[in-house]
């Protein structure tokens, strides 16, 4: 028995493997597929097979071999499978859907005031996703399911929230914010989310940490490709790193001049009456103020990121709102963390703007059902 369900777990993995393989390369051919991966022609041909049979993967076109026959090229199948994915916020509701690419599909936003005892808040929710469904035609049994992000800690099955002060979901359950919502839910981190979203398009990263840089600061950390959670579910709380003791402001959690006080979006945005996109105009004019407090906020963000790598010597990517509009300002970044660095002085090599500069949080909590599938094909 113990053997049957080795076996059991080793097709599994391999037809996660070329289905992975495909998406990751964009179009692959069996002999792509067995050059690269080393797998046997048999158990390509098996895993083809399966994956076209699920409509994952279609035969795209035929690719001219002078050698012999010329070979098919498979890719990851249109319209084959779903997965929406929520972000509540204090302030908003937004919604995605993505494919199996990872490609966002839809995207729909509005305001609307947190409100989790309310249920018409919760109605919305699920309106929200219909609303997604309905845009796109999705059919029920294409829809994987939908993940929901919340600017809170949560527990390593999804089900509830470990931490969730500051935003007010202390005590909220998955059940919660899935009343209205008839399909598969699991609730994740926001910052877990974004992160891998991150790591999911772009395989190479196999050890980043996401900081997810907007009115709060949170992070992410991937190693070797997948999230790490901690001990106890709690990694990734870069906002209580103490960046300013001395002098620094109170920070909610009690301790005094954390990262979430220093590197808060409000730090900047504060000059142009909450209106960041403003801030970097000011910024791109060479607004004399626009750049000091600049200058201040990177001050903290290059302290933050050279302590973290000096520990996990891995990769940073700058998300949240900072990285929609850090693109033009990212080598002053580089510059602050070189002259910090004991080792090497090309952060360049080794600090990114995000990929996903629109609703990375709603995109990652989707990826994640989206893997979550494709994890147990």
């Amino acid at each position: 028995m113990a053997k049957k369900n080795g076996e059991i777990k080793t097709k599994s993995e391999n037809k996660q493997a070329i289905f992975n393989f495909i998406r990751i390369n964009k179009a692959a051919t069996r002999q792509d597929i067995y050059v690269k991966l080393g797998l046997s022609l048999p158990t390509i041909k098996q895993g083809i097979e399966f994956l076209e049979k699920e409509e994952l993967i279609a035969a795209a076109e035929k690719v001219h071999n002078t050698g012999g026959r010329n070979a098919l090229t498979y890719r990851i199948a249109q319209g084959s499978r779903y997965a929406i994915g929520i972000y509540v916020s204090l302030h908003h509701l937004a919604a995605v859907c993505v494919d199996l690419t990872g490609a966002v599909l839809y995207e729909k936003r509005y305001s609307l005031a947190l409100d989790l005892q309310s249920d018409s808040y919760l109605r919305k929710i699920g309106e929200l996703v219909e609303d997604v469904k309905n845009a796109l035609h999705i059919e029920e049994r294409c829809l994987l399911g939908v993940g929901i992000a919340i600017p809170s800690l949560v527990s390593e099955d999804g089900e509830s929230v470990i931490y969730g002060m500051i935003s007010n979901f202390s005590g909220i359950t998955r059940s919660v914010l899935a009343k209205y919502i008839p399909y598969p839910v699991k609730m994740y981190h926001d910052s877990h989310a974004a992160g891998y979203a991150e790591v999911w398009q772009n395989p190479a990263l196999k050890n980043a940490v996401y900081l997810n840089l907007n009115n709060a600061v949170g992070s992410s950390i991937i190693l070797n490709g997948k999230l790490y959670t901690g001990n106890n579910h709690l990694s990734g709380e870069a906002g209580h790193i103490i960046i300013r003791p001395e002098n620094g402001k109170r920070c909610y959690c009690g301790q005094k001049g954390c990262l979430y006080t220093v590197c808060s979006t409000s730090q900047l945005d504060s000059l142009t009456g909450g209106d960041l996109k403003q801030f970097f105009h000011l910024l791109d004019k060479q607004d004399a103020r626009a750049q000091t407090a600049w200058d201040t906020y990177l001050e903290s963000l290059a302290l933050a990121i050279h302590n973290i790598r000096i520990m996990l010597d891995c990769s940073f990517i700058i998300g949240g709102y900072i990285g929609t509009y850090i693109g033009n300002h990212i080598n002053e970044l580089h510059q602050k963390i070189d002259n910090l660095s004991v080792f090497t002085r090309y952060s360049r090599t080794y600090v990114f703007p995000c990929t996903y500069q629109k609703e990375a949080t709603a995109a990652g909590a989707a990826i994640l059902i989206a893997q979550s599938y494709i994890e147990n094909l």
